[in-house]
């Protein structure tokens, strides 16, 4: 086999392990995308998640993706968190930075789009064992944002290892 062919198997490999190794205990991890017009204040992006196991910690992320088109350093977040089980809602506000300072963006992507995981609940538990819904806003000034592409949830068993 050529040595070329052979490096290019060898470096699919090692990619592969990775890919798979990085989702290990994810529990749950979706993107909702956002319209081209922008994304309104009365507008939610909706996640429905089944925990398992009450017993164990997760930690959770919020995922951004932006262009270069966002007018703002950060974004603020409502995240209404509500068990199908007993009705409770839990509302909390996270402030996501998307840029340094010098307007520099954050986080890693393609030409214009970059994508950040703002962390949200990190070493955390849920109170029962079902059916969550996470309902997410945005709570900045403006009625209607543009620039953000997509909202995402990701959940993760965390095992310490972290």
């Amino acid at each position: 086999m050529d040595m070329v062919v052979m490096r290019s198997l060898v470096l699919l490999f090692v990619v592969c392990i990775g890919l798979i190794s990085c989702n290990k205990g994810v529990v749950f991890d979706d993107v909702v995308s956002m319209p081209k017009s922008g994304w309104s204040d009365d507008s939610l992006a909706v996640f429905r998640v089944d925990i398992s196991e009450s017993t164990k910690n997760y930690d959770m992320w919020i995922q951004v993706r932006n262009d270069n088109t966002y007018a703002y350093a950060n974004l603020w977040l409502f995240i209404d968190v509500i068990s199908a089980s007993d009705g409770v809602m839990v509302r909390d506000t996270l402030d996501c930075v998307l840029a340094h300072p010098n307007g520099e963006w954050l986080g890693g992507g393609w030409g214009s789009l970059y994508t950040v995981d703002c962390p949200y609940r990190l070493n955390t538990k849920f109170a029962t064992e079902g059916k969550y819904t996470f309902r997410i806003s945005h709570g900045m000034r403006d009625e209607s944002i543009i620039g953000i592409k997509s909202i995402g949830l990701r959940i993760k068993e965390n095992n310490g290892e972290e």
